[in-house]
């Protein structure tokens, strides 16, 4: 747990221990009033019963009156109120609650909250109302967009490098009928590249959901005569060498059923992912409504290529060619 995790149900316990040994209310206050955060106590029907002097100093109220007695939401922008609402109905089904909501202070300037709520009992187990804590994540927050801004910058710039490079393939093709093809391979290998690497920009080395990947790598591919299905029935996570990896693999089948399968003519194409140990697995299932031709059996240099990329990945592929498709199993290790 993070310090920011532990300091509302710190604060929550010490309130506890402060009720069972029957200490004032002044000696609560007091005590609560050491934290840097913003505690209120919400009654029942929503109003402001209490909130500490940090809070007041945070929200920049200059007088509690102005909050106490007041509906809780109404100290709200009207886009947060829903949150408020949800966060006490699911507090009082017995929920520990935490959002984020932006909220500025009395003065008008902006701010965005982590808040915190969970419902408060006296000694016999009724019900008092609310605790909700508050912590200032504005700077946090301002950092994160930053971040997305320059993460969105990068992928665009990305994006337009591997374009500008498959731009190039396709000048030094242009006109020579044995070159164009393999230009047009390259352009689709340095696609599936940049939609790998490029979700990858913003997370510092973190792994990528296999539910978010597949779609960016065969989404492009799918049409009505020819459906791609993907399939991942539980999370499962790669890093980014085995993502490069997946993406030119994945884009080596597509390239070879638009060729000679299911996307060439019609049929379709079910892919799903699942991971068993430390292994990661990846079904490639094509089904077409053309037979597979006894010379198109051996896979080629297209299979050898495959092989060889999730080789340097300590990965593999078995194809099981069918009479009119044919099934092929990538493994991989998985995230750590």
């Amino acid at each position: 747990m993070t310090d920011q995790t532990l300091a509302p149900l710190a604060e929550r316990a010490v309130a506890a221990r402060i009720v069972s040994n029957a200490l004032s209310s002044d000696t609560l206050a007091t005590l609560l009033d050491q934290s840097l955060d913003c505690i209120k106590l919400i009654g029942l029907d929503g109003a402001v019963q209490y909130m500490n002097s940090n809070g007041l100093c945070a929200m920049e109220i200059d007088d509690a009156a102005m909050v106490l007695g007041r509906e809780w939401d109404e100290l709200w922008p009207e886009e947060s109120r829903p949150l408020i609402s949800n966060a006490l109905t699911r507090a009082a089904a017995g929920e520990a609650v935490r959002f984020d909501a932006f909220c500025p202070t009395a003065k008008g300037r902006p701010r965005w909250w982590d808040v915190a709520v969970s419902l408060v009992h006296d000694d016999a187990g009724e019900v008092l109302g609310y605790l909700s804590t508050s912590r200032d994540v504005s700077e946090a927050r301002r950092a994160k967009e930053v971040a997305e801004i320059s993460s969105a910058e990068m992928r665009h710039r990305l994006k337009n490098s591997y374009a500008m490079v498959a731009g190039l393939f396709s000048a030094l093709a242009r006109g020579l009928p044995e070159r164009e093809e393999f230009a047009a391979e390259i352009r689709t290998r340095l696609a599936a590249l940049a939609v790998a690497q490029t979700l990858f920009v913003a997370r510092e080395n973190a792994p990528c959901e296999l539910s978010e990947l597949l779609p960016a790598l065969l989404d492009p591919f799918g049409q009505d005569e020819c459906p791609v299905a993907i399939r991942v029935p539980i999370a499962v996570s790669v890093d980014q060498r085995s993502a490069d990896a997946l993406a030119l693999v994945l884009g080596e089948l597509a390239v070879n059923s638009s060729k000679h399968g299911a996307l060439g003519s019609s049929g379709e194409i079910d892919v799903v992912a699942e991971q068993s140990g430390d292994t990661i697995q990846v079904c490639w299932t094509e089904q077409s409504a053309r037979p597979v031709e006894a010379h198109e059996r051996s896979g080629g240099q297209g299979l050898k290529l495959m092989q060889r990329i999730l080789a340097a990945q300590s990965g593999t592929i078995n194809v099981d060619w069918r009479e009119h498709g044919l099934e092929a199993t990538i493994t991989l290790p998985a995230a750590d």
